[in-house]
């Protein structure tokens, strides 16, 4: 394969828009543990250090998928299914938990790896079901209204869905869920499905506020899920522990005011700040106009990714964005949203930026399904071009 037709199939745009988050959210990192800039001595820390490496890391997956054969992708589905559901069932199993002051807690998210580093299945689960589910419902675009692959729909995303939950990590079980509505509802769904489905969430949405303020204690939730409902929704009352990191998020965002305290000038608000709660800390020094900068990225992303999904060749094309574009979109909306007060504090990572090689390396695979669409369309192209 020449080097000009390599070219042709990298969407530059997109690379250069994940390049920017990644730098970006690595200087964000740096500044909420502590590293300063010395030009004189200039060296970075061993955070910043590992997140380099998870861009590294991140590229080479996102490459790796890039130039890999669509054939190759789609027999893939299968095994990406069953690869997912072992490592979910293996790290309720084997897993670790770890709170924010670093004492062992009642969650089980990370399995333990060489060189020090953790693995958490749940980041990798989106992508894989992204590639699952999309398979799925390509291969049943004629049949997808039918009853009985509507069941084997969702079969195959409650498993992985409540297994996260199991851990538990109630964000990121939302987050699977939205990305599986996405894809089934771009797949053709109809609208009395839609509807009945919109009428069920409102149902659920009823339920879990029952039972978390049910007067003989939750029965669906976990004692630590109600406990996060009801901070959020009177969070004076647990300002020193459950809302402690929303208020002190929401107090250092509103310090920064247009234009911030200043890059490596923060007041250290923000306990652990570099993972869940990451917004906090670009709000309180980078201000409204940093937070604008950010937001900026986001919405030129998803939308790039979006525009390539409507010109994708082929219906698994078109759902392996759709589900990414959802799962970036989603998981950037809940993270702001929990540093802002908005949403009730369930801590998940600000996709590309916060601190976290499981979940950028993850992201990067994400966008190098995005890539790998993106080569499609410009070989289909080009062939037409040769005509």
């Amino acid at each position: 394969m020449s080097e000009k037709r390599i070219l042709n199939k990298i969407d530059f745009t997109l690379l250069s828009v994940v390049l920017l988050m990644v730098i970006f959210g690595i200087i964000m990192i740096g500044s909420a543990g502590g590293w300063e800039l010395d030009l004189d001595h200039f060296s970075i820390g061993p955070i910043m250090t590992r997140q380099f490496l998870g861009l590294c890391l991140g590229l080479i997956a996102t490459f790796i998928i890039l130039f890999m054969s669509r054939e190759l992708l789609k027999f893939l589905s299968v095994p990406a299914y069953l690869g997912m559901l072992f490592l979910l069932v293996l790290v309720l199993l084997v897993g670790v938990g770890t709170t924010d002051a670093g004492e062992e807690a009642d969650v089980r998210r990370w399995l333990p790896f060489i060189g020090g580093f953790n693995l958490q299945p749940s980041e990798f689960a989106k992508f894989f079901m992204i590639v699952s589910l999309s398979r799925f419902c390509d291969l049943r675009s004629e049949t997808i209204n039918k009853p009985a692959t509507l069941a084997i729909y969702a079969v195959l995303l409650a498993v992985p869905v409540l297994l996260v939950m199991e851990e538990p990590d109630l964000s990121t079980s939302i987050v699977m869920l939205c990305i599986g509505a996405a894809i089934l509802f771009c797949s053709g769904l109809d609208w009395r499905y839609i509807a009945t489905a919109i009428f069920v969430v409102a149902i659920a949405l009823y339920v879990i506020l029952s039972d978390a303020y049910s007067p003989d204690g939750p029965k669906i939730l976990t004692d630590y899920q109600a406990t996060r409902i009801w901070a959020f929704f009177d969070p004076e009352s647990y300002s020193q522990d459950y809302a402690y990191q929303t208020l002190r998020s929401k107090y250092a965002i509103s310090s920064g005011g247009l234009m911030g305290l200043g890059l490596f000038n923060g007041n250290d608000l923000v306990p652990v700040p570099m993972t869940d709660f990451l917004f906090g800390i670009l709000g309180e020094e980078l201000g409204f106009l940093g937070a604008s900068c950010m937001f900026a990225l986001l919405t030129i992303m998803i939308c790039r990714i979006l525009w390539i999904a409507s010109k994708a060749q082929d219906l698994f094309g078109k759902l392996i964005c759709v589900g990414v574009a959802t799962w970036i979109a989603m998981q950037s909306f809940i993270h702001i949203g929990v540093t802002t007060a908005v949403l009730p504090n369930t801590g998940i990572p600000l996709p590309f930026m916060s601190y976290g090689l499981s979940s950028l390396v993850s992201n990067m695979a994400g966008i190098g399904l995005v890539m790998h669409v993106y080569a499609g369309i410009r070989t289909q192209t080009t062939k037409y071009k040769n005509i």
